[in-house]
């Protein structure tokens, strides 16, 4: 709907067809004042009159009702002192046309005001159609950003995975070939030749450590799983257990509150505790490592925290920190593959929450991870 109603009308009317209304609307006037004139039908002739002064005021303009009205009671006026009325004193005819004149201007100026609001709904009808239009537009267009973006990320997980399970395999082999040749020429080897050696399988065992955390990084988004009903205490059972001879080798000390049980990904949400909870016996101070996990429920989702008392992270970094392959320190000082916060990320947005860090630098941090309730 480009064009209203009132628009296509006065789109029709040109300036001598408003003109040759304007005419006939006051040849309309005479005429009914002479039938006024000669049957005396006051009341249904002043009806006859609201005929030319509503079509001028809808087709033309609210000025041209002005002039018609003053001027059919200037013709009533005429007719009914021209006739004679039995009435006791000529004010009373006065009277009847002042009163005539009000109802007709009363007319002009409703009919006037609701042409206008008519205009204005009908404009912002159009302005609404011409908005959906383009709302339907950006969002075909971000459907099928949409759409492109989801099959990049699946082609980029799926080259991930495959690229990291096939860099795997070599791997190994030359870090099995480097073995064997330190085994056979254990007496023979010179002592910079044997730091070389131990050098390479450091980077083996790093580059190792690497390909398995890129594995896991991309496992998460290869297959959606079925969630289940999970008591997070388990899970955070399940991890410490995984994480039992850096907890004792550090004398870390790991307790929790009481968890809520929510729809999940045990196996998930048991890699994103063993993260979080790795990260702050990793990242300690000289202390022995203390992390405690609390829940708060929210409107319509529990908070996880997950507290320690290790180095802190700096307010700047708490963004960059939750990107893949991000590391803060050397891995001399703390080693680590940078992909552990990145994956803890993807998991929480694959259940449909978000994941955040408050902390300063030297008193701890507490990871924060908000879990829809479905």
């Amino acid at each position: 709907m480009n064009r209203n109603l009132l628009g296509d009308i006065n789109g029709y009317l040109s300036r001598q067809s408003k003109l040759f209304l304007i005419t006939s609307g006051f040849t309309l006037v005479l005429l009914v004042g002479a039938i006024d004139y000669i049957t005396g039908a006051e009341l249904i002739v002043s009806i006859f009159y609201l005929i030319p002064i509503s079509l001028s005021v809808f087709f033309v303009n609210r000025r041209v009702g002005v002039v018609l009205s003053v001027l059919s009671s200037a013709v009533g006026l005429t007719t009914d002192l021209m006739v004679g009325h039995p009435y006791s004193h000529p004010i009373i005819v006065y009277w009847n046309n002042a009163i005539q004149l009000g109802f007709f201007l009363t007319i002009v100026f409703i009919l006037s005001a609701l042409k206008n609001e008519y205009g204005k709904v009908v404009k912002l009808n159009v302005d609404l159609q011409e908005t959906l239009s383009d709302l339907k537009r950006t969002q075909g267009e971000l459907e099928r950003k949409s759409q492109d973006l989801a099959r990049s990320n699946a082609e980029l997980e799926q080259f991930a995975y495959v690229a990291a399970h096939d860099l795997k395999g070599p791997l190994i082999v030359a870090g099995g070939y480097i073995n064997r040749l330190r085994r056979h020429y254990k007496d023979k080897v010179e002592p910079d030749a044997e730091r070389v050696i131990g050098c390479a399988l450091d980077a083996i065992t790093r580059m190792e450590a690497l390909i398995n955390a890129l594995l896991a990084y991309a496992r998460v988004g290869r297959k959606d799983r079925d969630l289940e009903l999970a008591d997070f205490n388990d899970m955070v059972e399940c991890a410490t257990t995984n994480l039992q001879v850096e907890i004792e080798k550090s004398c870390a000390i790991v307790t929790h509150d009481q968890l809520p049980t929510l729809l999940a990904d045990n196996i998930q949400i048991i890699q994103l505790f063993q993260n979080l909870i790795g990260n702050s016996i990793k990242f300690r101070r000289e202390d022995p490592p203390r992390v405690h996990i609390s829940a708060e429920h929210k409107e319509k989702e529990w908070v996880i925290s997950v507290c320690d008392n290790g180095i802190g992270i700096d307010p700047k970094h708490f963004t960059s920190i939750f990107d893949i392959f991000q590391r803060l320190h050397e891995n001399s000082k703390y080693s680590g593959s940078g992909i552990g916060l990145a994956t803890c990320k993807k998991i929480v947005e694959k259940h449909g929450g978000r994941i955040w860090v408050e902390s300063s630098p030297g008193k701890g941090s507490i990871f924060k991870v908000a879990i829809p309730i479905r």
